[in-house]
């Protein structure tokens, strides 16, 4: 049954026979009509897609290259303890006084410190010289620093001879006068007080009988312009010093002006020469420069994000360049980064928080170490400025104001008034004498502008210059009244600030 002829039968037959002949009735298949058209119309659309198919998968592969270059350069998060380690060495870093002792130098200062370094070398080498060395430049830029640090490499140097520093801060003094008893008693290692009227005495005629074998004498005299009066009596004193032949003497003037040469009197000008040193306001790059290498000497640039730095960089250097205000941001920044539950690094809102907090609060938390007499003169500016309901005030407003609030209670007590020659404004047995009055009010000018706690405007107005005075920037009125009211011991001051709060 299963032969090889049979099997080769049957498969066959199941096989289909497509060549066998068609019937009559079965048409013959016809092929498609081509339409050149339609395929061309069907080719386009194809190469399109490829294309878009192509340029979608370039996109995604461009994509997740960078994603995953974006993952391989991204640093890993570090430990929280890490964090919070970096964060209090920071805080350590910004301490007040650590950047000069951990840095060792005065970044971005290096010109300058050179030209002062140089003068003075050169002044104690030849016994003492009658050129003044008057640095300048806006509070913070580092005139002071750089003085200080000068004196330290003087001291080191074993070629250079031995010298006595004596270094005073006109602004600390209750009057101009007041210098020649604190350079006394700074000479005399503090050992010794001599009275204002007989101070000035014994200075010169210590400076006359020296002998040539004597110790320069490197007097430092930091915010000198509040030794100007009206006839610059103290200023020649002073520079009337270098003069004489064996006075072995090197006078070293810090202000924060650049023209008060200029403003010198003739007389006084001729006592010496000058030799300028100006410092510029620090720039954004340099704040930043100085900021990160402080915080490298405690291991401490990763705390702050580097925008945090940036921008704290940049809003001071746009103010007032003074690297002091922005080592304060930093410290207030620090300080709100680390108060919060989770402890990370310094960021841009951290210092947004510290800027208000340090702009407008710290020349208010000035008042209180203030004199009576400057804060009886805030009190009438306020007062003034109250009244007027104006950001800014005429000086001689605010003055004849001030000295009503003088005369008041305690007016005795503060000051020793002087009838003038005239009887116009003697009725009441009180006056001041218009010279000592126009001083006083000047010497507390300056120093509440130096304290940021009152901007000074000059407009000149014909011939003459007017003169007014508004708060400092960003001391709000309401905050200096409830400080001056705080500090104040008159009720009836205290009273007169407080109505209408």
């Amino acid at each position: 049954l299963w032969s090889p002829g049979y099997c080769v039968t049957l498969v066959l037959s199941t096989i289909p026979n497509t060549m066998a002949p068609r019937s009559k009735n079965e048409r013959k298949p016809v092929a498609p009509k081509r339409s050149i058209k339609k395929e061309r119309k069907q080719a386009d659309i194809s190469n399109t897609a490829a294309a878009l198919a192509r340029a979608f998968s370039a996109k995604n592969a461009k994509a997740a290259a960078e994603k995953e270059g974006a993952s391989a350069n991204k640093k890993p998060a570090a430990p929280k303890d890490v964090v919070l380690q970096r964060v209090e060495n920071a805080a350590k870093a910004l301490r007040p006084g650590v950047a000069h002792e951990k840095i060792g130098r005065l970044p971005c200062r290096d010109v300058e410190y050179g030209q002062i370094l140089n003068h003075l070398r050169s002044a104690v080498v030849n016994g003492g010289t009658s050129q003044v060395l008057y640095v300048s430049g806006m509070p913070g830029t580092g005139k002071t620093a750089c003085i200080n640090k000068t004196f330290q490499e003087l001291l080191s140097e074993p070629d250079t001879p031995g010298f006595i520093p004596v270094e005073i801060n006109a602004m600390r003094l209750g009057t101009p006068n007041a210098c020649f008893g604190e350079i006394y008693r700074k000479l005399h290692n503090h050992e010794s007080n001599c009275g204002l009227s007989a101070a000035y005495g014994e200075l010169s005629k210590f400076f006359t009988e020296r002998k040539a074998t004597d110790a320069v004498v490197m007097l430092v005299i930091d915010e000198i312009d509040h030794l100007i009066t009206r006839n610059q009596a103290v200023l020649y004193k002073v520079f009337d010093w270098l003069t004489l032949p064996d006075a072995r003497l090197v006078v070293t003037a810090i202000s924060n002006t650049m023209d008060l040469p200029e403003r010198l009197l003739p007389r006084v000008a001729s006592r010496f020469d000058i030799i300028r040193v100006d410092f510029a306001p620090y720039r954004r790059e340099q704040m930043v420069q100085i900021l990160r290498e402080l915080l490298a000497t405690h291991s401490a640039i990763e705390a702050f994000d580097p925008a945090a730095l940036e921008l704290c960089a940049a809003r001071v250097a746009g103010r007032t360049g003074d690297i002091r205000k922005a080592l304060q941001l930093c410290r207030r920044a620090v300080e709100v980064a680390y108060s919060k539950t989770e402890v990370k690094e310094v960021s841009t809102n951290d210092l947004q928080v510290a800027e208000r907090d340090v702009l407008r609060e710290s020349a208010a938390r000035a008042v209180p170490g203030l004199g009576i007499k400057a804060r009886r003169f805030l009190a009438a500016m306020v007062l003034e400025l109250r009244q007027r309901d104006a950001e800014r005030v005429p000086l001689q407003v605010v003055t004849q104001r001030y000295t009503k609030l003088l005369t008041l209670d305690e007016a005795p007590a503060i000051v020793t008034p002087m009838k003038v020659d005239n009887d116009e404004d003697d009725d009441d047995g009180w006056g001041f004498k218009k010279q000592r009055l126009e001083e006083e009010v000047r010497h507390i000018i300056r120093r509440l502008v130096a304290c940021r706690i009152l901007c000074k405007y000059e407009q000149l107005q014909g011939v003459s210059m007017a003169v007014s005075l508004g708060l400092g920037e960003c001391l709000e009125l309401e905050d200096l009244v409830g400080a001056l009211s705080d500090a104040e011991e008159s009720d009836v001051v205290s009273h007169l600030l407080r109505d209408k709060m």
